[in-house]
């Protein structure tokens, strides 16, 4: 009787528990009389092979026992049908074998996918101030000193407002640094009353208060911007040796450093983008992207609102590719994702769901289209076409 390679993996996993059944033994058996398939498994079992070499080490990292893996088995064109089935395996054998190993207790071991618990993210950040000290903001309240003259701003995990600083204090230019790191967002209100979203793995560099003629600030990652009005004072974006101006509006700036496109879509008003000297005039509802070192803008028709959802604690997506989509939840679960086979980053899908719900509620949704399947250990998915769930 045919077997798939989820089935061989759980398997594998069962023998190298001791809890493989009679029966379960001769499938085994009978799927390793295919001399591929020993040498699959030999390599598995091994204890001197590369996974095995990878977790043993404290300073396990997953993604780079997979690229250990993938040269290892991927050196020659000839193995074809060979590296499918290698991959099919090896991909959640690492990834069990991961938790397996390190557990130094033997019934957590028996917990690697229902007992650690994938949480999604929270409001905290780390502000670097002029001076170069930081403070890490979470959920208790933390008064500092932010201006010389002793105004105080409250910074807690619900964000941080410049708003009341008193302008005549403020004469020179100091910028301020808030991070957020994966799993983490962040609000804060500028001191102009421009209210601010940071998305995971963002930055936002701003000043204290603005005292120019201008107000300018830089970002990373994914930020939306609710401007506040002042016609005497242009607001200025920059990211990426790119900037937007605008005098009042509200738009959202994507421009993560491992993602190849800067995208900024509009929601209310109007900007102007500078980039790859050019300068291009976005209305509502319209999205600007600029690929790597392209040197065209792309704009398009969209709903503005389905990119901007994050920040009020929604997943949106219409016709999105999956390795955006996927992107978005690694940053905001910390999970490491792999791929069996780089194409299904292309498929498209469209997804709702809250911010807040749980990682394995968003993978049903996905995978009740028939289109794509998870195996899910601790903090790492792996990701699998449905038409790979091929009998061997």
């Amino acid at each position: 009787m045919p077997v798939n390679n989820e089935k061989i993996s759980k398997l594998i996993i069962s023998q190298f528990r001791g809890e493989l059944s009679n029966g379960d033994r001769q499938v085994l058996e009978e799927w390793l009389k295919d001399d591929g398939h020993q040498r699959l498994y030999d390599r598995i079992i091994n204890k001197q092979n590369l996974i095995q070499q990878s977790l043993l080490n404290d300073q396990f990292d997953a993604a780079d026992a997979w690229g250990k893996i993938e040269k290892h088995i991927r050196p020659q064109r000839k193995i074809g049908r060979w590296l499918s089935y290698a991959v099919a395996v090896l991909v959640p054998l690492v990834l069990f074998f991961s938790v397996y190993i390190l557990s130094d207790d033997a019934d957590l071991q028996g917990e690697y996918v229902e007992g650690y618990k994938v949480k999604p993210g929270e409001a905290k950040a780390i502000l670097t101030l002029y001076d170069g000290s930081t403070v890490e903001i979470a959920s208790a309240d933390t008064l500092i000193d932010v201006l010389q003259s002793g105004t105080h701003i409250k910074l807690d995990s619900m964000g941080a407002d410049y708003s009341s600083v008193d302008s005549k204090y403020a004469e020179e230019l100091r910028y301020n640094t808030m991070v957020t790191s994966r799993g983490r967002e962040f609000y804060l209100t500028l001191e102009d009353g421009t209210k601010v979203w940071m998305n995971a793995e963002s930055q936002l560099r701003y000043p204290e208060r603005f005292v120019e003629n201008t107000r300018e600030v830089y970002v990373k990652g994914e930020v939306f911007f609710e401007v506040a009005k002042d016609t005497e004072k242009s607001f200025f974006v920059h990211f990426n040796d790119k900037r937007v101006k605008v005098l009042g509006t509200e738009f959202n700036v994507r421009c993560y450093e491992d993602e190849s496109s800067d995208v900024i879509t509009l929601v209310e008003g109007s900007i102007a983008l500078d980039a790859m000297h050019q300068s291009v005039i976005l209305l509502p509802d319209q999205q600007a992207v600029i690929k790597g070192n392209s040197q065209e803008i792309a704009i398009s028709k969209v709903d503005a609102d389905i990119f901007s959802a994050w920040k009020n604690g929604e997943f949106v997506y219409k016709n999105a590719l999956l390795e955006t989509i996927m992107k978005d939840l690694s940053r905001w679960y910390q999970l490491n994702i792999f791929y069996q086979n780089e194409t299904m980053k292309d498929k498209r899908f469209s997804l709702y769901t809250k911010r807040y719900d749980s990682i394995g509620e968003m993978l049903e949704i996905l995978e009740a289209t028939n289109r794509v399947k998870f195996e899910r250990f601790e903090n790492n998915i792996v990701i699998k076409s449905i038409d790979q769930e091929t009998e061997i």
